[in-house]
């Protein structure tokens, strides 16, 4: 399975070789060309019967995660974050230190027994956490890492019910539906760009690159975001909800999305029988900002799988989910001229 391949492999931002790889060789049968740019943005290309209008589908390779900031004399080690994760979902995970080779290790954090009433009371800080290796020294531990080096949270994909259990979903599972698309092997009518970009977690890096090189007309962003469906948050406050379909983003921070391409979108998921929802809150944004704005801009759709426990060593999403995106990002393919007028301009 893709999707679980994907999200076991290890990729943090600015350390997203493994999943580059693993999608170069998945594709390298179904493409007619491909560039890895300065950045590491994996670029290829799926040739149309038009060359008129070059169409991108993005997704970013990299997950939130850690990186070795000091390794302490007792064989411990001080992390730093990649990406934003709220320090109170890390106490006691089990994590992998990817060094000279993969070392096990758990976050651990000063036991509560010994804690001051005001520590209790005090919201848990990354400084106040490190992780155990169970190596007894520093010179033991520094033969197998430095600082540099990437850490990932140890949570191998699984079922769990009638939903996947996995990390990395944010945006493997977006990297896993253009993967699946492309080996469809479809003939789209103009030239399709696929792009597997980086550092999307630590400033949405990767994809400003790659649109300022293709210079698309349109762009389709497929991501990973918030579900909020759970019982601690009142239903109006659900940003989306699982088992109901991709969302679609009418706003988010840095960008409004044109109201041709969200009609375009919910249309052609209506006429095909695609569940779909509308993402219920501007705050927070994805790679559709900054490729909106490269060049002379682009006009730009993003297209967003739910899933809960998002930025955190374990998350939720929904079978259901993925293959109603799986769909609709079959039918965007297959349909680009759905998105043109008759006279070549974008509906």
């Amino acid at each position: 399975m893709v999707i679980r391949t994907l999200s076991n492999l290890p990729g943090v931002s600015g350390h997203e070789e493994p999943v580059r790889e693993y999608l170069w060789e998945e594709s390298r049968a179904f493409i007619d060309n491909h560039w890895i740019d300065s950045m590491g943005n994996l670029i290829l290309l799926k040739k149309g019967t038009s060359c008129s209008k070059k169409v991108m589908m993005l997704a970013h390779m990299d997950e939130v995660g850690l990186m070795v900031r000091h390794i302490e004399k007792k064989g411990t080690i001080r992390f730093s974050t990649l990406g934003g994760i709220e320090p109170s979902v890390l106490a006691a995970k089990p994590v992998i230190i990817h060094g000279k080779e993969n070392i096990p290790g758990v976050i651990g954090m000063k036991p509560i027994h010994l804690q001051a009433p005001e520590e209790i009371k005090s919201p848990l800080k990354k400084d106040s956490l490190y992780i155990d290796t169970g190596h007894a020294s520093d010179e033991e531990l520094k033969r197998l890492t430095q600082p540099g080096d990437p850490i990932t949270f140890d949570t191998p994909f699984a079922p769990l019910g009638q939903l996947w259990k996995g990390k990395a979903f944010d945006d493997r599972a977006g990297c896993a539906i253009l993967l699946e698309t492309l080996k469809m092997n479809i003939q789209p009518a103009y030239d399709t760009f696929f792009v597997f970009c980086v550092q999307e977690e630590v400033g949405l890096r990767g994809s400003r690159i790659a649109a300022q090189r293709i210079e698309p007309d349109l762009a389709f962003v497929f991501e990973g975001t918030t579900a909020c469906d759970i019982p601690l948050v009142d239903p109006h406050r659900w940003t989306t909800q699982l088992g109901q379909g991709p969302a679609f983003t009418i706003a988010h921070h840095g960008l409004v999305f044109q109201a041709s391409i969200l009609q375009s979108l919910s249309t052609l998921a209506q006429e095909n029988q695609i569940p779909f929802q509308w993402k219920q809150k501007i705050a927070g944004g994805n790679d559709s900002t900054p490729i909106s704005k490269a060049g002379v801009g682009c006009i730009t759709g993003s297209i967003s799988l739910p899933v809960r426990y998002i930025h955190s060593p374990a998350s939720l999403m929904s079978p259901k989910d993925y293959e109603a995106t799986l769909r609709l990002s079959e039918l965007i393919l297959r349909k680009q001229s759905n998105f043109f007028t008759h006279d070549g301009r974008l509906s």
